[in-house]
């Protein structure tokens, strides 16, 4: 892989819902499905146009759309919030 770092990715209500390597710099936007290391809300293996949920709270984290050839996860930004490992 490039340059990069690991974060944990978490919902509002404390729930970790991912770690995912961000390859860049800024605002978490999208979390391409083959770069999540540790899966904790089965995120990993949804379909497209699914809309995962928090298995703590209920919300919904965002939606699964195709992003430059591939599967990744489009955050909502009211729910997310990412921290450095």
């Amino acid at each position: 892989m490039s340059h990069g770092r690991v974060i944990k990715v978490e919902c509002r209500c404390g729930f970790l819902v991912c770690k995912y390597f961000k390859g860049g710099r800024g605002r978490l936007i999208k979390c391409f499905l083959d770069e999540i290391t540790h899966d904790n809300a089965g995120v990993a293996g949804q379909p497209l146009d699914a809309r995962p949920t928090c298995p703590g709270c209920g919300k919904e984290l965002g939606v699964v759309k195709l992003i430059h050839g591939r599967p990744a996860l489009k955050i909502n930004q009211g729910t997310i919030r990412e921290t450095r490992i």
